[in-house]
């Protein structure tokens, strides 16, 4: 008997620093778009969400082809590692998506295609959705052009004298792409009878720009390009077939314009969107800076049609309908704006770096805190909205507690201050500047703050853990107490608050008297120490770290009671329920585990992350299990029940009770 597989209720997370990664999907009720190594394919009336989960690593590039059967995907890998391109079954994916299923990878993966070195820059399906086209990346620079029903790779050749970043199909023919990218332009022609590619450089003149996106008009006679100086330059892309050597070439492609007008911050996006009324194609550009405008036909900005979004503009999609554009930002926020730019709708909101802790408020299970790059925010669990961000410009907050009262909103973070804010404001209730000589990396909360004064512990980066007093009036240090030498990971106090465990980087962990403020025991481990806390009997403690492991001890003598093999990477996070029969672990092999404490075995395994897990933790009502990633996902798991929980142990050890 296996263990049993975690439902996810719901996800909150989009990959949105990904250039042209949000879609709308040609028959316009699905969206597509990344989140770490996943494919996110999302039902737009019944906010179905499904995973097509394959990659090894982060997913650089997505395109659906033209006839909406096929999702073809990108991936980043190291330097030197060869790099795949996913090709999927769209229609099996829709279907699978509509019928709930959540993990569709295996059911909807047509073939992997092995060619780049490090990364698939770009990617781009042909006009009849036969051939697909592949740009390599910095490391690797080449074009290659596949069969799509066979996986053939049919010709290639490297795409630049510098390095490529964008490539497109002309609608009209199977055998012409252009490509842009530093300092070059070139459309290619393909000849299947040899095959082979040919390429033919855009007459620039003086023009030198970098070009980081580009769109075709419906007529393939030109193509915008978005540079990075922030202007966007008009290039007439017909050109000869390929003729003789010897013969010359009449037709050429050149640039034939360039806007006067320059966006901040560089045009990551841009798409042709046709006036029906009058025939003219307008520009849709987003830049850096946030902005979505319009360039009008003859390359100037149309000054009555403008959107702020927040963060800079990486995806521009258009509805099959032309009604809507959907919008992505680098600070991972998705947009649904009219096609005039007059209604703009922020449809999600989420991290846009790795998220370092998770809290509920105490006994508060419909809300839960997370902290991460420039912020702190508060959700609501039921409807997966943001009701609250706290925000502190160019900090990372790395570890966060909501009070037992709730009045106050404690949190650490990377300059070295601890600070305090109103949970139903955002304010700032107070800061402890200095708090360490380094980062914060742990807090742990002793008394309830209804009396004052009442205490924090907290950790830092340079191996003191430290007790500070807090009342309304002021804060005070009561204690430093320095013995451990490298960073402290996790804080624990128990029940009464006499005692606080210490987990370090420096494979220790300390069990301190927080009455005399001294040591009580420690015990040692060749590990580095992630994730520690007391059983609810405070007659064990248990560990894990980056040996893979699960260490249990005893309170009392700190000798090692068992250990037991956690997972296949390194383990990082720990929670336990209030019976403490049963225990969630996250790990960095994107898995979050429950175990039964007593047994050692795992109940039940979820997988949904698609890198890392950060932080773990069981809601106050034991409903269900939040995790958070190193992607800036956050996935709301369903929490089985004890009891099925317990038959599952049960029939995995063919045998005992443990009703």
């Amino acid at each position: 008997m296996a263990a049993l597989d975690l439902k996810i209720k719901s996800v909150i997370g989009f990959g949105g620093k990904i250039p042209g990664a949000l879609q709308y999907s040609p028959c316009g009720h699905y969206i597509v778009y990344p989140l770490g190594s996943f494919v996110v394919v999302k039902n737009i009336k019944t906010e179905k969400e499904s995973f097509l989960d394959g990659h090894t690593g982060e997913v650089s590039c997505i395109k659906i082809s033209l006839d909406g059967r096929t999702i073809a995907s990108g991936q980043a890998n190291f330097p030197g590692v060869k790099a795949d391109a996913i090709l999927w079954d769209f229609k099996e994916a829709k279907r699978l998506c509509n019928s709930s299923k959540i993990m569709i990878g295996e059911d909807c993966m047509i073939r992997r295609l092995k060619q780049h070195l490090g990364k698939v820059q770009d990617l781009g399906f042909s006009a009849n959705s036969d051939y697909l086209c592949t740009l390599g990346g910095q490391d690797d620079n080449a074009l290659v052009v596949w069969h799509v029903d066979t996986g053939e790779a049919l010709c290639g050749s490297p795409a630049a004298p510098d390095s490529t970043l964008c490539c497109t199909w002309v609608h009209g023919r199977n055998d012409r792409i252009v490509t842009a990218g530093h300092y070059n332009c070139r459309v290619w022609q393909i000849d299947f009878s040899l095959p082979k590619l040919h390429a033919m450089d855009v007459k620039m003149g003086q023009l030198r720009r970098i070009i980081q996106c580009l769109t075709i008009t419906e007529d393939d006679k030109f193509a915008f390009c978005g540079t990075h100086t922030g202007d966007v330059v008009k290039v007439k892309i017909e050109r000869n077939d390929i003729v003789s050597p010897n013969d010359p070439d009449t037709t050429c492609p050149t640039m034939v314009g360039c806007s006067k007008h320059r966006f901040a911050k560089g045009v990551h996006a841009v798409v042709c969107a046709v006036n029906r009324s009058t025939g003219n194609t307008n520009i849709l550009v987003g830049a850096g800076d946030g902005t979505v405008s319009y360039l009008n036909h003859s390359m100037n900005l149309v000054t009555s049609r403008r959107a702020d979004l927040m963060g800079g503009v990486t995806s521009l999609s258009l509805s099959p309908s032309e009604t809507e554009i959907l919008a992505g930002t680098d600070m991972c926020n998705k947009y649904v704006m009219s096609a005039d730019l007059n209604q703009v709708e922020l449809k999600m909101s989420t991290h846009h770096g790795p998220i370092n802790d998770v809290s509920f408020p105490e006994g508060c299970p419909d809300l839960v805190v997370t902290s991460s790059v420039g912020d702190i925010r508060i959700w609501n669990v039921r409807i997966r909205q943001e009701l609250l961000r706290i925000q502190v410009p160019n900090l990372e907050c790395l570890c966060c507690n909501v009070s037992p009262t709730g009045s106050s909103l404690i949190s650490g973070w990377n300059d070295g201050r601890i600070r305090a804010f109103y949970p139903e404001t955002g304010r700032m209730k107070f800061v402890i500047p200095d708090a360490h000589s380094e980062k914060v990396t742990a807090l742990a909360l002793c008394d309830s703050d209804s009396r004052s004064p009442w205490r924090i512990v907290s950790g830092g980066a340079e191996g003191k853990v430290r007790v500070w007093n807090i009342s309304s009036s002021h804060q005070s240090m009561v204690v430093s107490l320095k013995e451990h030498r490298g960073a402290i990971n996790c804080l624990k106090v128990n029940k009464d608050s006499t005692m606080c465990i210490s987990a370090s980087s420096d494979g220790s962990c300390i069990v301190w008297d927080l009455e005399r403020y001294v040591r009580i025991t420690a015990f040692f481990e060749p590990t580095v120490f992630r994730c520690v806390f007391f059983h609810p009997d405070e007659s064990q403690m248990l560990t894990c770290g980056s040996n893979f492991k699960l260490s249990y001890w005893d309170a009392v003598d700190g000798q090692a009671i068992r250990v037991i093999e956690g997972g296949d990477d390194i383990m990082t996070s720990l929670d336990v329920e209030p019976e403490g029969e049963f225990f969630v672990s996250g790990s960095e092999d994107s898995l979050v585990k429950i175990w039964h404490y007593d047994d050692g075995i795992a109940a039940a395994v979820g997988k949904g992350h698609s890198g890392g897990v950060k932080s773990v933790k069981i809601s106050p009502d034991l409903s269900q299990i939040v995790s958070v990633g190193a992607f800036g996902d956050i996935i709301f798991w369903e929490m089985p029940e004890l009891n099925e929980l317990r038959d599952n142990i049960d029939e995995i050890m063919g045998g005992g009770d443990h009703k």
